[in-house]
C-alpha cells in the first residue's frame, strides 16, 4: 500500500479470518418442517447480481450493470447477513463511501470529500421522502431508523444527482427503499443484545384483505449504550428511540396501485456542548438531554397508462421536534408528479415537478439562535430527461436538467449529459458531465452563534460571534465522471470510476465589520459572517472487485483514493482519509450457516483522526423452523478506537462489541 500502509497486525487478522472459514460442506437433507430459506446472494452468480433492478440513476427501472452512474446496491439479504444495527452501519460496506461514527448517535456519511457531522452535500431519501433537513443541511441519522428487516434495498449513488433529485444531491444520493407490504406477511419478532452496544426489539405483523390489499404494522424500541470518553469513563451520549407505524399497498386495478405509509417516533439523545453566558467569566461544558419526536404520512399513486407510458404521484408531510439546549420544530410537506413516456424502442422522455414547503420554529439561546426564529420557505421545481439509443444495444445518450426556484437564492438549474457505451455484452463504459447546487440552509442564512470566548475574565467579556448571511449564493459543483464495468465468466466483476469535481462559491466564515458593545449585560461581540468564499476541487478513483473462487464463496474488495484542495479555508478533503480499503468475505459454510468477515482500513486524516484498522466477524443462520440467529464481533482488532474528531470537547471512542440477534418469523402458507 502507500505511505500510510496497513499495519502488519491488520494483515494477519484479515488472512486469519479468510483461512479459518472452511470450504462448503456437503448439504444435508433439509428439515421437512422448515420453510424455504430466502435466496442468498452467494447462491446466484455475479452475472445475476448485475441484473438487480435499480431506479435512482435515471428514475426508471434498469439493471445495475446498465446504470449510467457510480451506483452500489445493498440488498435486504446483505443487511440480514451483515447483522447491522443501523442504516449507517450497513452503509460501511459501500465502496467509495466514507462512514465514521462520532458518538453513540452521530454518524458521518460522505462521498468524495466534505466529511463532517453537518455533511450538506449528500441527499438521503426513504421511499422518496426527503430526510435531509433544511435546518443545517444534513441528516439526523439518529431518527432515520426504519426496521432493517423491512428494507428491500439501499441504492447509493456516488456523484451528483441534482438533475433528477434536486438541490443538495451534490456528492451523492442515498435512496432507501422499503419492501411492499405483500412481501412482509405473517408475524415477526426480533431482539438483539450487545456487549458494549445496547439492546433492541422489533415486532411486526403483515396480512391481506382480499387479493389486492396488503398491510403491515410494526413497533420497535432501541437503547444504545454510551461510547467511551477518551479522557476515561463513559461519554454523555447514550441514545434511545421507540417508533411504530403501518404501511398499506392496494392494487386498485390492473393499472392503478396506491401506497400509504405512516410512522411516529419518540426518543432521547444525550450530548455535551460548550455554553456561553454574558454574565459568566468562562464558558462551561454542559451535559444535556434532547427529546426527539416526529413522524410522517406518505401516499403514492402509480398508474400504468399503456405499455409506453406511466405516471407517479407522491405526497408526504414530515414533522420533527428536537427539544434540547436549542429546541427546533420543523415541518415539511411535498407533492411530486412524474411521467415516463416511450416514443418507441429507442427514445423515452421522463418529466415531472414538485412543490415543497417547510416551516421552522427555533427557540434560541445566547449561545445559538436563529433570526427570525420562525420561518417558512417554498421550493418549486420541474425536470425533464431525454433518453435515446443512438445505436441500439450499443450506444445510449441521456440529457436533461432540473429547474427550480427557492426562497434563498431564487432560480437554479442543474443540467447533465450522460453516455453509456456497451461494446460487448459483459462490458459497459459510461461518462457524465453534470452541474449540481447546494442551496443555503436556514442556519447559513439566519444563524447567530457564539463560537469562542476570548478573555476569561471581565471586564468586559469578549465573544467571537458567527452570523448568517441573507445574500449567499448556492454552492456549485461541475463534475466530470468516467466509469467502467466488466463481468467475466460469471465469477468475476469489476466496477471502477474516476472523477474530477470543481466547486465554486463554497461557504466559509469571513470578517463582518467592527465589534459591537452591549451595555446590559456588559459584553463585546467580535463578529464574523458566513460568506461565499473561493472554490476547490476533488478528484479520485473508486474501484470495486468481486470474485467467487468457489461455489458459495464471494470475496469483495473496495479501494478508494481521494485527493483535492480547498480555498477560503473550506475543508474539502481534510476530514476524509486519502486511502480507503474494504475487504469482505461471504461464505455459506453449510446450507444453513453463513460465515462473513469485513475488514476496513482508513488512513489518518489531516484533521487528526488516527488510522483505522477494523475487523468484524459474524456467523448467522438462515431461517430454520422460523428462527434466524446471528452472532457478530465488531472492532475485534482493538479494545476501542476513535473514528471522528468532534468540534470541541474530547473525542468519543467506539468500543469492541459482541452482538447477538434472534429473529422469529411466521410466514403464511
Amino acid at each position: 500500500m502507500s505511505r500510510a500502509g496497513i499495519t502488519g497486525g491488520a494483515i494477519v487478522w484479515t488472512f486469519a479470518l479468510l483461512l479459518t472459514v472452511r470450504a462448503p460442506a456437503r448439504a444435508q437433507s433439509p428439515d421437512p418442517t422448515a420453510s424455504p430459506a430466502p435466496q442468498d446472494l452467494t447462491e446466484v452468480s455475479i452475472e445475476d447480481l448485475l441484473k438487480v433492478q435499480v431506479t435512482s440513476a435515471s428514475k426508471k427501472a434498469e439493471s445495475l450493470s446498465a446504470a449510467p452512474a457510480a451506483i452500489f446496491v445493498i440488498t435486504g439479504e446483505d443487511i440480514r447477513r451483515g447483522g447491522f444495527s443501523s442504516v449507517p452501519d450497513a452503509l460501511r460496506m459501500v465502496p467509495g463511501l466514507y462512514v465514521a461514527q462520532q458518538s453513540a448517535h452521530v454518524w458521518i456519511v460522505a462521498a468524495r470529500g466534505f466529511a463532517n457531522a453537518f455533511n450538506n452535500k449528500m441527499l438521503v431519501l426513504i421511499d422518496g421522502r426527503m430526510v435531509y433537513t433544511p435546518t443545517f443541511g444534513g441528516v439526523y441519522w439518529d431518527v432515520q431508523d426504519p426496521p432493517l428487516e423491512d428494507i428491500d434495498r439501499i441504492e447509493v449513488i456516488r456523484g451528483p444527482g441534482g438533475t433528477l433529485w434536486g438541490a443538495n444531491a451534490v456528492n451523492g444520493v442515498i435512496n432507501i427503499v422499503t419492501k411492499e407490504a405483500g412481501k412482509t406477511q405473517g408475524a415477526l419478532a426480533e431482539t438483539s443484545a450487545g456487549v458494549n452496544e445496547g439492546y433492541s426489539g422489533r415486532v411486526r405483523y403483515g396480512g391481506k384483505a382480499g387479493d389486492g390489499f396488503a398491510y403491515r404494522v410494526f413497533g420497535t424500541g432501541n437503547y444504545w449504550l454510551p461510547t467511551a470518553a477518551s479522557t476515561g469513563g463513559d461519554s454523555y451520549d447514550a441514545w434511545t428511540i421507540s417508533q411504530g407505524g403501518a404501511r398499506f399497498d392496494w392494487d386498485i386495478s390492473a393499472k392503478d396501485k396506491l401506497t400509504f405509509d405512516g410512522q411516529g417516533y419518540s426518543g432521547l439523545v444525550r450530548d455535551s456542548t460548550a455554553v456561553f453566558s454574558p454574565t459568566s467569566p468562562a464558558s462551561a461544558s454542559v451535559d444535556f438531554d434532547t427529546l426527539l419526536k416526529g413522524g410522517h404520512l406518505l401516499s403514492q399513486w402509480k398508474r400504468t397508462i399503456s405499455d409506453r407510458s406511466s405516471i407517479e404521484v407522491l405526497g408526504y408531510c414530515d414533522w420533527t421536534e428536537r427539544i434540547g439546549s436549542s429546541p427546533d420544530y420543523r415541518s415539511i410537506c411535498d407533492a411530486e408528479f412524474q411521467q415516463g413516456h416511450s416514443f418507441g424502442a429507442r427514445q423515452a422522455l421522463t418529466w415531472g415537478g414538485s412543490v415543497l414547503t417547510t416551516g421552522d420554529d427555533f427557540v434560541g439561546t445566547f449561545t445559538v439562535s436563529v433570526i427570525p426564529a420562525r420561518r417558512r420557505d417554498t421550493r418549486y421545481d420541474g425536470f425533464l430527461q431525454y433518453d435515446v439509443a443512438l445505436v441500439p444495444n450499443t450506444l445510449r445518450l441521456i440529457a436533461g436538467s432540473k429547474f427550480e426556484h427557492n426562497d434563498y437564492t431564487g432560480f437554479e438549474y442543474q443540467p447533465q449529459i450522460r453516455a453509456i457505451w456497451t461494446p460487448a455484452k459483459n462490458q459497459t463504459v459510461w461518462a457524465a458531465v453534470s452541474r449540481a447546487v447546494r442551496t443555503p440552509a436556514e442556519t447559513d442564512d439566519d444563524i447567530r452563534t457564539v463560537t469562542a470566548q476570548i478573555n476569561p475574565a471581565p471586564p468586559p467579556l469578549e465573544f467571537y460571534v458567527a452570523e448568517g448571511n441573507p445574500d449567499l449564493r448556492s454552492e456549485v459543483l461541475l463534475a466530470t465522471e468516467l466509469g467502467y464495468r466488466y463481468e467475466w465468466s460469471k465469477r468475476f466483476s469489476l466496477d471502477g470510476t474516476i472523477y474530477y469535481n470543481r466547486y465554486y462559491d463554497l461557504l466559509a466564515l469571513g470578517p463582518a465589520g467592527t465589534s459591537t458593545t452591549n451595555l446590559s449585560p456588559f459584553y463585546v461581540e467580535i463578529p464574523a459572517q458566513i460568506v461565499n468564499g473561493g472554490g476547490g476541487q476533488t478528484h479520485g478513483l473508486e474501484l470495486s472487485l468481486q470474485f467467487a473462487p468457489i461455489h458459495r464463496w464471494t470475496l469483495t474488495t473496495g479501494i478508494t483514493e481521494l485527493r483535492g484542495n480547498q480555498a477560503a479555508g473550506y475543508p474539502a478533503v481534510a476530514d476524509n482519509p486519502e486511502h480507503q480499503v474494504t475487504v469482505q468475505s461471504r461464505l455459506d459454510a453449510t446450507r444453513w450457516i453463513n460465515v462473513d468477515a469485513y475488514y476496513f482500513y482508513y488512513d489518518a486524516t489531516a484533521q487528526g483522526v488516527p488510522t483505522l484498522n477494523r475487523v468484524d466477524l459474524g456467523v448467522s443462520t438462515k431461517r430454520l423452523h422460523g428462527f434466524t440467529l446471528s452472532l457478530w464481533g465488531r472492532n475485534l482488532q482493538q479494545d476501542r478506537h476513535t473514528e471522528e474528531q468532534p468540534q470541541g470537547g474530547p473525542a468519543s471512542e467506539i468500543r469492541r462489541s459482541l452482538v447477538f440477534k434472534l429473529l422469529w418469523e411466521s410466514r403464511p402458507d
